[in-house]
């Protein structure tokens, strides 16, 4: 799956379930995608700090597999059920791309 959006908000994440997992980013998608009959907008993004966009506010292309997991909240408790999350061992390709004035969103 490849997704485009923004990089809208991002935080430290705790390693207590995963040992090379220490930022949580959230996408804004452009137009959202529907995960198995629901509408989502924003999908977070457990990774290395370096690996996604160091950037707030930067656009970016992600390409790999969407899994669903239960996640540490900010209030440091694991949430209530599973939500579809890109991990760092399933994601192809992260790249930034710039805005176009493209009617699809592609650059030429």
């Amino acid at each position: 799956m490849r997704i485009r959006g923004e990089i809208f908000k991002k935080r430290p994440y705790p390693k207590l379930l995963y040992n090379n997992i220490n930022c949580i980013s959230f996408l804004e998608v452009e137009h959202g995608i529907q995960v198995e009959g629901d509408h989502i907008k924003i999908i977070p993004i457990l990774s290395e700090e370096s690996y996604v966009s160091p950037l707030v506010g930067e656009k970016v292309e992600i390409e790999g597999e969407l899994k669903w997991r239960r996640i540490i909240t900010s209030s440091g408790k694991l949430s209530f059920s599973p939500i579809p999350v890109f991990m760092l061992q399933d994601i192809k390709k992260v790249s930034s791309f710039a805005q176009s004035n493209d009617k699809y969103g592609f650059n030429a």
